[in-house]
């Protein structure tokens, strides 16, 4: 049985990939086209020197993620590590 506390999970903050076609750019306005920074928050699947793979909402007990994702290591900004954050004197 999976469970996602199983899982670790983490922020990334990395630049993704763009093409176009719907509008023609000039040379000059191609040159100019800034990366998109993106953030994708989940459970970390795997991590390796290449490659960082992402699930979203898991289903059932066998570990079926609806949603994954895998980022590039040359894409990634930075990797954050989410922890549970449990505040002093409230009552859940």
């Amino acid at each position: 049985m999976i469970r996602p506390e199983d899982f670790e999970f983490v922020r990334v903050d990395w630049f993704d990939a763009q093409s176009g076609f719907s509008s023609p750019l000039s040379l000059e306005e191609l040159e100019e086209v800034p990366p998109t920074e993106t953030t994708s928050v989940g459970c970390l699947i795997k991590e390796d020197k290449d490659k960082i793979i992402l699930g979203f909402m898991m289903f059932g007990k066998e570990g079926y993620f609806k949603h994954w994702q895998m980022i590039p290591r040359g894409m990634i900004r930075k990797i954050i590590r989410l922890r549970e954050i449990k505040s002093k004197g409230k009552k859940k």
